[in-house]
């Protein structure tokens, strides 16, 4: 027979939801100052530099903003996880 908890411990499961949203936080953050620096502030001319540019825009800050938004979704999943947690363990 096992003794003990079973499931998650509710309080572990909403600290990994902040540390989700804080992450989520600062992967926007990163993506918003490198953004600024490569359309304003990065001296460099060229193709090489056009196509840097484009790539940026069209791909690269795009995936950064499609993982950001999905460690927010999970961070709430996480903390609703909690939540059930919770619940159940009353």
């Amino acid at each position: 027979m096992s003794t003990g908890l079973q499931g998650a411990d509710p309080d572990d499961l909403r600290q990994f939801a902040r540390d989700l949203e804080r992450a989520h936080t600062m992967l926007l953050a990163v993506k918003t100052e490198l953004s600024a620096r490569i359309s304003s502030q990065l001296r460099w001319e060229g193709p090489d530099a056009f196509v840097f540019r484009h790539a940026w825009q069209s791909s690269y800050a795009p995936v950064i903003a499609k993982t950001a938004a999905m460690l927010e979704q999970t961070a709430q999943l996480v903390a609703a996880q909690a939540e059930e947690q919770q619940d159940a363990s009353r």
